[in-house]
């Protein structure tokens, strides 16, 4: 007798509908794994593979459309679920992530909302990074707050790709803290797509992309802010604080301080970055500072002071390293510039200092020392002239300009000296005296002026100058020793100097060392009285990012994000299973 096959015994319904009803649950699980699949698909893809991100939200429609499609065909089921008791549970749960998340996003909104006010409290910004970056500068707030009007940027900004929408959030976070700290008067950004409205462009005459358009709403001057010629493709910095400040500078017609950098007795370049001597990178903190920086001789000066335009007239004047005597006339006009009340900064050089600019500073009771310093306890080695200014070593005398240093490094300098005793300064009717000479930067006691032609480094009594010595200096003065003081309204007409022995610690190779960039801009900011800037420097950008190779990024990215959620979700899945 044959036993009678699973087929055979199997109930088999009569017809069609009572077939589909027989698998109608199937049809509904396939359903519900097909529409989970598709959007998980969907989303996975969007994710990791953007170029194709029209056809992952495609996938992802169509499993949301398997989803409804299955919740039709088990409506009945569903509404026993969420009006069961596990529904009711299940609701009450939802209710309360629900309320959770809505009390977050709007705590986290009202915060966002009072961080992005004008001058909100410290507590509620707060920038951790090391360098402070993503605070503005307190010469950019100074410029804020002199704000004449409302002002608008509209940013002419691509987004097609993402390098650009990356550059345009860089920028953008930049615009919004700028809007953040105006004050005065409002300032207001909008993005325009070149691409899409081509006309706006043309009205304001922008011709090439990315470009920022600076426009006074009540006087309607604009300036145009082209992006970084040298940014590469993959570059997102492509405006600069300074760039944004100096168009808003235009269009409200702020004047800028001016420095002037004397040339003609074989000063230092400050056009070039590159060369090791030249001075571009000390030219280009000050332009970062908003100071105008010129280049030109002392007749040029000359011109600018017999102009009578006190606008025009330098507030600062550095001469860096000058190799040539002045002539008599660059004299008398150093000289006018002075007793009128304008700043000088001196950089010299061991041994090598000009006859006519140590005539100069004796009449401001300075004198340039004999010899290259030594200073055997505070050095770079293997060379004990490459002098370590340290303030642990008590090398930083109390100044406004050296305030925050910790360490400065003078690769040979040689000191500058008082030529005239204290006690016999001249002095003004109301007890002012001419001069007050203040050190900056100076030696220990283990140090001194080595003065040897054969090269060999030991003190040698009587021939050279012990130490400490003073190696800047800066002075106060209300007339020249053998001058007399001149008077305004408002007070005496001051002259102040800052002379130092060393000229190469503010050059391209060694301008980032240590405190050496600050050294040079804050004795600019002394001399031109912006007090409030010394020692607050632009912010650089520092490089947090994790550098990966490729199969490193690889793993972090696949097993991050894709592979942690998957197994956690398929154990979910698991459990539920089970529990079924």
């Amino acid at each position: 007798m044959n036993r009678p096959r699973p087929d055979d015994v199997r109930p088999t319904a009569s017809g069609l509908i009572e077939r589909i009803k027989e698998n109608a649950t199937s049809v509904r699980q396939g359903l519900a794994l097909a529409g989970i699949g598709g959007v998980f698909l969907g989303g996975l893809i969007w994710i990791f593979i953007r170029d194709l991100s029209g056809a992952a939200l495609i996938v992802v429609y169509i499993g949301f459309g398997l989803l409804l499609i299955d919740a039709a065909l088990s409506w009945r089921a569903i509404r026993k679920f969420v009006f069961g008791r596990g529904g009711r549970y299940g609701i009450n749960s939802v209710s309360t992530l629900l309320a959770f998340v809505g009390i977050a996003i709007a705590i986290n909104y009202l915060l966002f909302w009072a961080g992005g006010r004008p001058n909100p409290p410290g507590f509620l910004r707060v920038d951790t990074t090391a360098t402070k970056q993503f605070i503005v500068e307190g010469q950019v707030q100074n410029t804020l707050d002199k704000l004449r009007e409302p002002i608008e940027i509209v940013a002419f900004f691509p987004t097609d790709t993402p390098q650009e929408r990356a550059a345009w959030r860089e920028t953008e976070d930049l615009l919004l803290e700028l809007k953040r700290r105006s004050s005065t008067h409002p300032l207001t950004y909008r993005q325009v797509d070149p691409e899409l409205d081509p006309t706006e462009a043309a009205n304001f005459g922008v011709t090439s992309y990315p470009s920022l358009v600076v426009e006074g709403q009540e006087s309607k001057r604009r300036e145009v802010v082209q992006s970084d010629p040298e940014a590469g493709p993959n570059d997102v910095d492509l405006f600069s604080t300074q760039d944004i400040v100096t168009g808003l500078l235009v269009v409200n017609q702020i004047s800028q301080k001016q420095v002037m950098f004397i040339s003609g007795h074989s000063e230092r370049d400050i056009t070039n970055t590159s060369a090791s001597e030249a001075f571009g990178l000390a030219a280009d903190a000050l332009r970062r500072e908003n100071y105008l920086v010129t280049n030109g001789t002392t007749q040029e000066l000359g011109t600018l002071i017999s102009s009578g335009d006190a606008t025009i007239i330098p507030a600062v004047v550095i001469i860096a390293d000058a190799r040539q005597d002045l002539l008599a006339i660059d004299d008398d006009i150093l000289n006018a510039y002075a007793r009128g009340g304008g700043s000088l900064m001196f950089l010299v050089e061991p041994d090598r200092t000009p006859e006519t600019i140590e005539a100069f500073l004796a009449r401001y009771g300075l004198a340039v020392g004999v010899g290259e310093v030594v200073d055997t306890a505070s050095f770079i080695p293997p060379n004990p002239s490459f002098l370590q200014v340290k303030r642990s070593n008590q090398q930083f005398p109390t100044h406004e300009i050296n305030a925050d240093f910790d360490v400065l490094y003078i690769p040979g300098s040689t000191f500058i000296a008082a030529n005239v005793d204290p006690a016999s300064i001249p002095v003004a009717n109301d007890g002012t005296p001419y001069i007050s000479q203040r050190p900056i930067a100076s030696t220990t006691l283990s140090s001194w002026a080595e003065t040897s032609e054969d090269g060999s480094i030991e003190f040698n009594q009587g021939t050279d100058q012990p130490g400490p010595l003073p190696l800047a200096v800066s002075v106060e003065a209300i007339a020249q020793l053998q001058g007399q003081p001149s008077t305004t309204p408002n007070g005496f007409i001051e002259t102040n100097l800052v002379v130092v022995g060393d000229s190469d610690f503010a050059s391209n190779q060694a301008f980032a060392s240590a405190k050496n960039g600050d050294l040079f801009v804050n004795s600019v900011n002394w001399l031109a009285e912006d007090f409030d800037l010394i020692t607050i420097r632009p912010k650089e950008s520092s490089f947090r990012e994790l550098v990966l190779t490729a199969p490193e990024r690889n793993f972090v990215r696949w097993s991050g994000w894709l592979l942690m959620p998957s197994l956690i979700g398929m154990a979910g899945v698991w459990v539920w299973w089970r529990r079924r």
